[in-house]
C-alpha cells in the first residue's frame, strides 16, 4: 500500500477530526495515484490513517477521503475488500436493532457509516446501490453480490451522472430495475423507475410521518381536508389519511398520478385523494385567490440550495412558501413543515417559519420536532450529516 504524508494544513485537518482532504493538504503529489486507490498517511509516529484518493478530482475539492485510523504497523497488512464489506455488514446489523428497519430502509448511509460515497436502500423486492467515489467504485461488483446474499434480492446500481462526472466515474444506465414496492409505517406503496427521485424513496422522514401518524390518531379535532405539498408519491398525505384526516389534496410539478392512485387504491382509502400536477406556488396562489382553507398542511420541498453559497435564496424560497401556507390556513390547523436544505440550520428552518407567521399575523403553537430516521444516523444535531428537519405547528 502506497504511504503519503500530509502537510501541515492536513496534519491539522486529522487532528481536529474533519475527514475530507484537499491536494494541498498532501507533501507528497498525488497526481500519478491512479482514481480511487486507496493509500496509508502517516499522521502520528505510531498512528496511520486510510484514505482512498483521486487526483482528478478539480483543484480545491475534496480529493481524498479518511476511513480509519490504524496503527502504524497494521496500516501494510490491510485488505482494503474485506474492510468495505464487514463496514457494509455491520452497518445492515445495525439497522436490524429497530422493529420495521429490517428492509424498506436505507442499509447504508454514506460517510456517516463510514464509507464516503456509498448509499444503499431496501425495498420489498430490491435494493439500490449508488456509489458516488472512485474509492468505493473499486468494489462495485463485490458490494452488489454483498447485499444480494444479505437481503435475499436482487440488486441493482443506479449510477448518479452528476455525482460520478465530478469522479471522472463512468456512467452506466439502468435498464431492468423493476417497479419498487415499499411498505412504511403499515402503508403500501409503488413506485415506477421512470419515476423514481434520488434512490427511490425518502426513508429519511420515516419517523416524523409515523410521529404524525400517532399525534393525528391521539387528537380530538378531527381533520376535513389536508394538502401534501411537493407530495412525489404521497407518504405523508397516505399517512394522515391512513390516521383519521377525511380527504386529501396531493400536489407535485411532477406526474405522479399513477403512483398517488394506485396508492390510495393498495391501502384501500378509495376516492379520499386527489392528485394535482401543478407547481406548488401557483397552486397555493390559486388556493388563495379562492379563499380556499385546509385543516392539515404537509409541506416538504426538495432541497432549495445545493451549496452554501445558495444559502439565502434558499431562505428567501422558505419565506415565499411558507407565508403562502399561513394564507391557507384555517383556524386551529395542524401544519407539518419540514425542509431536507442541508445548508439551512434547524434555528434558521424554524426563525424562518415564526417570521412568515408574524407577517401572516398568525400564532402558533410548537408541538413536535424532529429529525431523520434511525437509518440515517448520526452522532449530534450539528453533525454535517444531519439535514432533515421537520416542525408540527397547531395554527391560529
Amino acid at each position: 500500500m502506497r504511504t503519503l504524508n500530509l502537510s501541515k494544513s492536513g496534519l491539522n485537518k486529522i487532528h481536529s477530526r474533519q475527514l475530507e482532504l484537499k491536494s494541498s493538504d498532501f507533501e507528497d503529489s498525488i497526481n500519478p495515484i491512479p482514481p480511487g486507490e486507496w493509500c496509508a498517511i502517516n499522521i502520528s509516529e505510531n498512528e496511520s490513517g486510510l484514505v482512498f484518493v483521486n487526483s482528478l478530482v478539480g483543484e480545491g475539492f475534496t480529493c481524498a477521503h479518511l476511513v480509519e485510523r490504524v496503527k502504524r504497523l497494521e496500516i501494510q497488512a490491510f485488505n482494503v475488500e474485506e474492510y468495505v464489506l464487514k463496514k457494509i455488514s455491520t452497518a445492515i446489523l445495525k439497522r436490524k436493532k429497530f422493529r420495521d428497519y429490517e428492509n424498506n430502509a436505507r442499509l447504508f448511509y454514506g460517510v456517516s457509516d463510514g464509507l464516503p460515497g456509498l448509499i444503499i436502500d431496501v425495498f420489498q423486492n430490491a435494493s439500490i446501490i449508488q456509489i458516488n467515489t472512485a474509492g468505493i467504485d473499486r468494489y462495485r461488483d463485490q458490494i452488489k453480490k454483498l447485499i444480494e446474499n444479505l437481503t435475499k434480492l436482487p440488486a441493482y446500481h443506479l449510477d448518479n451522472p452528476k455525482y460520478r462526472e465530478k469522479e471522472s466515474l463512468p456512467y452506466f444506465e439502468l435498464t431492468n430495475l423493476p417497479e419498487l414496492l415499499i411498505s412504511e409505517n403499515q402503508i403500501n406503496y409503488k413506485i415506477r423507475p421512470e419515476v423514481l427521485q434520488k434512490v427511490g424513496f425518502y426513508y429519511d422522514h420515516r419517523e416524523n410521518r409515523l410521529q404524525l401518524m400517532t399525534l393525528l390518531s391521539r387528537m380530538k379535532t378531527k381533520y376535513k381536508t389536508g394538502v401534501d405539498l411537493f407530495c412525489y408519491v404521497g407518504a405523508w398525505g397516505l399517512s394522515a389519511l391512513k390516521s383519521g384526516l377525511e380527504h386529501c389534496h396531493f400536489v407535485d410539478q411532477g406526474d405522479f398520478t399513477i403512483e398517488v392512485e394506485q396508492s390510495l387504491k393498495l391501502n384501500e382509502m378509495g376516492k379520499r385523494g386527489q392528485f394535482h400536477r401543478m407547481d406548488v406556488f401557483k397552486y397555493l396562489d390559486e388556493e388563495i385567490k379562492l379563499q380556499n382553507k385546509f385543516d392539515l398542511i404537509l409541506s416538504d420541498p426538495p432541497a432549495f440550495a445545493k451549496s452554501a453559497l445558495q444559502k439565502t435564496q434558499a431562505l428567501e424560497g422558505y419565506t415565499k412558501l411558507h407565508r403562502k401556507v399561513m394564507k391557507v390556513t384555517s383556524s386551529g390547523a395542524l401544519v407539518a413543515f419540514s425542509s431536507c436544505t442541508h445548508y439551512v440550520s434547524h434555528e434558521e428552518f424554524q426563525k424562518n417559519i415564526l417570521d412568515a407567521a408574524r407577517k401572516e399575523n398568525r400564532s402558533m403553537q410548537l408541538i413536535y420536532a424532529g429529525i431523520q430516521g434511525f437509518d440515517h444516523p448520526i452522532s449530534s444535531l450539528s453533525d454535517r450529516s444531519n439535514y432533515i428537519k421537520s416542525y408540527f405547528y397547531i395554527v391560529e
